[in-house]
């Protein structure tokens, strides 16, 4: 199996995995990658193990390891997190324990009982707030707007009237997170697996921090097309401006991050 030097270089951690191993762990096979990591399946200490190499523009896409590796140590024994091996965000290396399960689908919470579990999944990850490095929406929307101005590649009409519509009010909306969570921001269907005991396990912190549970419930709402999930993770009563806002800060991530994506997937 073909690897770039980079990959290589990761392999050759292995000597300082939390595990007692005398020899390299085996390749078992590579995994579906992305734009912004690598990743192999790999057997070791009778272990199956998944070792994510980072691509050096991850950070293009609002991407922070260093805050990722903060929060991995946070949840570090938490039921939903997945259990932590080596992570080296200098060097662009996480190896993790390989999750047996079953990845859900979009469809999924057809079924009530698993609307209920994803709720109560969330409202775990929640309950998590001390110590968590904060996530800066503003920081966030500026950046994804500044790639996309210094890209001078053409954007859609849409890009610029929402960041136009929120970035005057996005220091008040940071402001007033006053009991900010941890808070993924990326629950989606890909990053949810259930293992054999019925546990639900969360992948790719990449974006994770302390941050508002509104974001994050609108967030829900959309990737899993269930209006109800909104008012089941968020119980507390906003008014429609700050819903609005929230719903448009959602809209411009999604959509800058896709152009983003795109715009990289073709250089």
């Amino acid at each position: 199996m073909s690897m770039s030097d980079a990959d290589h270089i990761a392999f050759d951690t292995w000597p300082e995995w939390r595990l007692a191993l005398d020899s390299p762990p085996s390749m078992i096979r590579r995994l579906a990658g992305g734009l912004t990591n690598q990743n192999y399946l790999l057997k070791a200490a009778g272990l199956r193990l998944v070792m994510r190499v980072n691509h050096s523009d991850s950070t293009g896409l609002g991407i922070d390891r260093q805050r990722e590796q903060e929060i991995l140590e946070k949840i570090s024994g938490k039921a939903f997190a997945p259990v932590v091996f080596y992570c080296d965000p200098a060097r662009g290396v996480l190896v993790t324990q390989y999750i047996e399960g079953y990845q859900w689908q979009p469809n999924e919470l057809a079924d009530t009982a698993k609307v209920d579990s994803l709720v109560n999944l969330v409202r775990q990850v929640h309950d998590v707030s001390e110590h968590i490095p904060p996530f800066d929406y503003g920081a966030h929307v500026r950046d994804y707007w500044q790639q996309l101005l210094e890209s001078n590649q053409p954007f859609p009409m849409t890009a610029l009237k929402l960041y136009r519509s929120i970035e005057a009010r996005l220091p008040a909306f940071q402001d007033a997170i006053k009991e900010p969570v941890l808070c993924h921001h990326d629950l989606t269907p890909a990053n949810i697996i259930e293992n054999s005991d019925g546990q639900l396990l969360v992948l790719d912190w990449e974006y994770a921090g302390a941050g508002s549970p509104l974001i994050e419930a609108v967030g829900l709402a959309r990737y899993w097309q269930h209006p109800d999930l909104a008012t089941r993770i968020h119980t507390r009563a906003e008014d429609k401006e700050t819903l609005q806002l929230a719903e448009d800060i959602v809209d411009f991530y999604e959509l800058a991050w896709s152009l983003l994506r795109q715009q990289s997937s073709g250089r």
